[in-house]
């Protein structure tokens, strides 16, 4: 690989890190157009004020709060958030804008060193990777778990790439997993992943990968369970989930001239349609017709959220998977952003239907493999770049027309 930066003259650089800036100065001034206070608790992004993790002295005992991995916030986005509180100065009207800075900054500055290590000496091609990144508005999102979780995927992806210690992409990619809960699966099959190409690779102790990250995984996870008591057996998240959406899903569509109110409607999924059904395995037992109905409008939701946050670079990115026999210096990062995207895209199908939030966070990775895997086609397919550039640009006015991107 390359070292990004040897090989680009000064005023490439110069360039690239001025656009750089101006997305990092653009973004916080948007964030610091919103409100300071962080929201209430019954939105998620209130993990930033609720996490403590300062050692503490109450009524003659000695506290400790560790973040549960169920909360919002995850473990690592909830750790970073009480770091942050202790390092750095803030208050409860400016609370909200600091942490939505440092993640938007984790999250563009990630973005733009991963497309440097991936696309070493073609400027333009990093620049477009960029600014589809930037203009997305995804760096925006609240809760800010979503960006957090971004920047530690784009950071496992550069260490894997430059060959860091393993110890080190192993440990971002645990913080992947734990960022939050919907997460995990991710983190595990992309470590199984990792160990088997470099396996294939013929890499020495290609196992330790995958071991590194479990053992990860387990150190955050058990001053959890030590000190907080969590159960994940305990958790019931996805009942919640599926009888909370299918209630928003089919209410307005009765056959009544007032449709139910949203307590209504709860009341009578519970009571009436599912009433023996209190779970979301007894719902696959016992109503499979009645799943079968809400699977197909689940995806008449996600399967538009999908083009909403890809847009028009799905055109390369199809070809780059057709082609992919031909790909091998970039077909793990391309394999690898594909597997997570499909590790949230499915679970969040068959459950509840998948947000344009949930997604956005493979954004940056699988738009730097895409644009990687295009560059390597090129000795078969000659006019590659040309669509990568075309559906790029269209990418980005298209994003640059809507007021809202980041919005579900």
């Amino acid at each position: 690989m390359v070292k990004a930066g040897h090989s680009n003259p000064r005023w490439e650089t110069i360039l690239e890190y001025s656009i750089l800036t101006a997305a990092l100065i653009i973004s916080a001034l948007i964030i610091l157009k919103g409100s300071g206070i962080v929201p209430k608790p019954s939105m998620d992004q209130h993990f930033v004020e609720t996490v403590n993790i300062q050692l503490r002295r109450e009524g003659g005992h000695f506290l400790f709060q560790y973040p549960n991995l169920m909360h919002a916030g995850g473990i690592t986005s909830s750790l970073l958030a009480g770091m942050y509180k202790i390092i750095i100065p803030t208050t409860p009207t400016t609370l909200n804008w600091h942490f939505k800075i440092f993640a938007m900054a984790g999250h563009l500055i990630s973005s733009f060193f991963l497309l440097r290590t991936a696309i070493p000496n073609l400027l333009g091609l990093r620049i477009l990777g960029f600014l589809i990144v930037a203009t997305s508005g995804y760096q925006l999102i609240e809760p800010s778990s979503e960006v957090v979780s971004a920047g530690l995927l784009n950071l496992f992806f550069i260490g894997v790439l430059r060959r860091w210690p393993r110890v080190t992409p192993a440990f971002f990619l645990a913080s992947f997993g734990l960022a939050k809960v919907e997460l995990t699966l991710s983190a595990l099959a992309l470590s199984l992943l990792w160990w088997g190409w470099e396996w294939q690779q013929g890499r020495k102790n290609s196992y330790l990968n995958a071991i590194l990250t479990w053992l990860f995984i387990g150190l955050l996870l058990a001053p959890s369970f030590i000190v907080t008591g969590s159960n994940l057996l305990k958790s019931d998240r996805s009942s919640t989930a599926f009888f909370s959406t299918y209630k928003d899903t089919f209410r307005m569509h009765q056959f009544q001239l007032v449709p139910p109110t949203e307590d209504e409607a709860a009341v009578a999924i519970k009571q009436t349609i599912f009433r023996d059904s209190p779970t979301f395995k007894d719902v696959l037992i016992k109503h499979p017709l009645l799943y079968f109905d809400f699977l197909g409008i689940s995806a008449s939701r996600s399967i538009p959220n999908v083009v909403k946050v890809f847009k028009v670079m799905l055109i390369p990115l199809m070809i780059a998977l057709a082609s992919i026999k031909k790909i091998q210096a970039n077909k793990f990062l391309l394999l690898g952003s594909l597997l997570v995207a499909v590790c949230i895209i499915l679970p969040s199908w068959l459950v509840i239907f998948l947000r344009i939030r949930y997604i956005a966070k493979v954004l940056p990775a699988l738009t730097t493999a895409t644009i990687a895997s295009s560059v390597e086609l090129l000795p078969w397919r000659k006019n590659n770049l040309t669509l990568v550039w075309i559906c790029g640009i269209a990418t980005i006015m298209w994003q640059l027309l809507s007021l809202t991107p980041y919005q579900d």
